[in-house]
């Protein structure tokens, strides 16, 4: 029993240090956390609101260990707690209809009964603004509108390429003449017949 004892505070001991380990490094991040009211907060500069905070879920310090740049993209982040450790989902805005629909804020209901504990606390914050991740798309339009610009100058060039309305005389006539030579069947050349005189024949014989 004393071993067994043992064996369970060494494990104990364990897991904390490594709670304390992870909880450590995310804090060396050197992630900004910046209270503007009671519910609204920058963190690295990106501006959020809490918008539900069941049962006092939401504690600051330790959402600033737990995030992360992934989260920087979603709409809304919810902090639900399990065995004193805090997990973060992203979820999307209910517009949002390019995204699957347990990806938006609309499924927290089932997120919450499926994946979390029954009754646990949890919180709710919704970016409102403050800095957003539009490097990205910024380069993806100039990226387009240069092979935009690119088709449309191909585009122009073959319009101003000068066009032959006027067809060629002598080609025109080569072409009638090809076309009549396939219409009309060449006829064979019979050999002609010579008859014969009879009457300057039995002339002939009559002077012999």
């Amino acid at each position: 029993m004393a071993n067994e004892e043992n064996l369970t505070a060494e494990l104990t001991a364990v897991l904390e240090e490594i709670v304390e380990e992870t909880s450590i490094g995310n804090k060396n991040k050197g992630l900004a956390f910046e209270q503007l009211s009671e519910s609204e907060f920058l963190i690295d500069g990106r501006q959020y609101r809490l918008v539900r905070d069941y049962r006092e879920g939401f504690d600051a310090q330790r959402l600033v260990d737990r995030y992360s740049e992934v989260l920087a993209r979603y709409d809304y982040i919810v902090g639900d707690w399990g065995y004193e450790q805090l997990r973060l989902k992203g979820f999307f805005g209910t517009d949002n209809k390019k995204v699957l629909p347990d990806q938006r804020i609309d499924a927290l209901e089932d997120y919450l009964y499926e994946f979390c504990n029954f009754g646990c606390s949890y919180f709710v914050i919704e970016r409102i603004g403050g800095k957003k991740e539009k490097t990205q798309m910024k380069k993806n339009k100039r990226r387009t509108s240069t092979t935009k610009k690119v088709k449309d100058q191909a585009h122009i060039a073959e319009k101003k390429a000068p066009v032959n309305t006027r067809p060629d005389k002598k080609k025109m006539k080569i072409r009638q003449t090809n076309e009549q030579k396939k219409e009309t069947p060449t006829k064979k050349k019979q050999p002609v017949r010579r008859k014969k005189n009879l009457r300057f024949g039995k002339e002939m014989k009559a002077n012999r």
